[in-house]
């Protein structure tokens, strides 16, 4: 009888493991295929969240340059350039700096919410791949082929030209806003 559970232990034990550690990973790597995926659906956003306010940007000065152009030649008339640029500097037409705020705010909770996918995609990386090269379970997952969902592309890390630059420099440079690119 001792024998016999002995012999059950010693091989459900190990089983049982096994079972739970596949199921682990293919849990792990179904949440990093999601989260790839949902940087995808992040970015994708950004880009129309960012090009629809700016195409608005777009045309709400062309509806102020249009309404300039037609104040002036019902008041002025076509040849009436001098008294035209007169009107402009008395109404002194502007742009409302509030849809270049507006839009500026879009541009910045894009970028803080695809930093935020990235993380979230770092580190469930970093603890699969924790779980899969520590023994026992780098034995686990040897024998059931992990990874196998997880793909180098989904490893690569979005950055900048110039992020990449410092990172190969090991320098960091002052970055200036104003600089002309």
């Amino acid at each position: 009888m001792i024998v016999t559970l002995l012999a059950v232990a010693l091989i459900g034990l190990p089983l049982i493991y096994a079972v739970s550690k596949y199921n682990s990973f293919v849990q792990q790597e179904n949440g990093i295929v999601a989260v790839h995926e949902d940087m995808k659906n992040v970015h994708s956003s950004i880009f129309n969240q960012i090009k629809s306010q700016g195409l608005s940007v777009e045309k709400y000065g062309d509806l102020v340059i249009k309404a300039i152009d037609a104040a002036v030649g019902k008041r002025y008339g076509a040849n009436g350039i001098q008294s035209a640029m007169a009107w402009i500097k008395e109404q002194n037409p502007t742009i409302d700096s509030k849809v270049f705020g507006k839009l500026q705010v879009a541009i910045e909770a894009g970028y803080n919410k695809f930093e935020s996918t990235q993380r979230t995609k770092i580190d469930r990386l970093r603890i699969y791949d924790n779980d899969r090269e520590v023994f026992p379970g780098s034995m686990v997952a040897s024998i059931f082929g992990f990874p196998k969902k997880v793909t180098q592309d989904m490893r690569t890390t979005i950055s900048s030209g110039a992020t990449d630059e410092v990172m190969a420099s090991k320098q960091l440079k002052t970055i200036n806003p104003f600089a002309e690119r």
